[in-house]
């Protein structure tokens, strides 16, 4: 479901559950269609509004005002994404969050309706620490499993047949952040929604967790470098290496799952849409197993770039083979030299 949305409407069911557990509401509410359309409405309002206001700033203030001078601040200066593939990605975001948004303000409304959700806003009978461990919890349990559930995707199966929709820009922008399969998307959405439901969670803390971790989205795939002061965040480069060199860096958020099952880039490898497994293949057959990961904190650009030459593919095979994995892989990344 769209994680906007969810953060719509966790704060109504916190709201709910302000002076009275949700599920007593249930005993004194019917059933109607306004109150249903009420929920729906302001998930899609408020899901789009979000989308298209973030990822509209870093549109105008960057790839319309400061195109001609990409040098000074784009992760990959001399590549940007076609126009087509600008609008597939726009048109297919605009789409994911529509369909999100609708399926769960009508489940927020279910919620809402029969006092199913463990969400809670009144501090009454829940200490600080409580509020500060369920929320911290939140974030790690939900980050790890859809790093795992990322890592899935990026098998040779399910990548052809549904990941790949999201690798045709091999040049993010934030527009791409939700150009996903509906699969996948409702796979994340519902990765971050089934907690609220079975799981006693403050409203707070769920909606800082959703707000924050979604405009963190739009900003790893901005293609705009930066590094943020968030000690847990790493710089933009990290994710733009993930559209870049395809099968690594899988974290959403946190850097610390890749680091912890040997996913994040290193130097001193190749990796390509071919390469799967999440650590690269050697540069030559004589080549050892290098533990060097790349540092993504580091501000310097130019400890970030890559050990190899990349073409739009990200790899270095030899011409013609890397285009012949991405066929075999499916459509073909739409992007284009600036």
């Amino acid at each position: 479901m769209s994680i906007y949305s969810c953060r719509t409407d966790a704060g109504w069911l916190g709201f709910l559950s302000q002076d009275t557990p949700l599920g007593s509401a249930a005993a004194d509410f019917a059933y109607d269609i306004p109150t249903a359309l009420g929920f729906v409405i302001g998930s899609v309002v408020t899901g789009l509004g979000l989308y298209l206001l973030v990822a509209g700033i870093f549109e105008y203030l960057y790839y319309r005002r400061q195109r001609e001078h990409s040098e000074a601040w784009k992760c990959q200066p001399q590549r940007f994404p076609t126009q087509r593939m600008w609008s597939i990605d726009l048109w297919l975001g605009i789409t994911n969050i529509t369909l999100g948004s609708v399926l769960s303000g009508f489940l927020a409304y279910w919620i809402y309706a029969s006092g199913h959700s463990r969400i809670y806003i009144s501090l009454r009978g829940h200490s600080i620490l409580e509020v500060v461990v369920g929320t911290v919890l939140y974030f790690l349990i939900t980050d790890v499993v859809i790093y795992w559930a990322h890592r899935i995707f990026h098998r040779p199966a399910l990548f052809r047949l549904i990941h790949r929709w999201h690798h045709r820009n091999t040049v993010p922008t934030a527009f791409t952040a939700f150009s996903l399969h509906p699969v996948e998307f409702l796979t994340y959405q519902s990765i971050m929604l089934l907690p609220l439901i079975f799981v006693p969670l403050p409203a707070i803390g769920v909606i800082i967790v959703l707000l924050s971790s979604h405009i963190e989205s739009l900003i790893q795939h901005s293609g705009v470098r930066i590094f943020p002061v968030i000690p847990w965040m790493p710089s933009t480069y990290f994710h733009d290496d993930h559209h870049r060199y395809f099968h690594v860096n899988y974290g959403q958020h946190l850097i610390l799952w890749d680091r912890i099952f040997g996913s994040l880039r290193r130097h001193g490898r190749r990796y390509g849409v071919e390469v799967f497994g999440g650590k690269g293949a050697p540069l030559t057959a004589a080549a050892g197993e290098p533990t060097r990961f790349i540092d993504y904190s580091r501000r310097s650009p130019l400890r970030l770039s890559p050990d190899t030459p990349i073409g739009p593919l990200g790899s270095r095979a030899p011409a013609g083979a890397g285009r012949a994995a991405l066929d075999a892989a499916g459509p073909a990344a739409d992007s284009a030299a600036g």
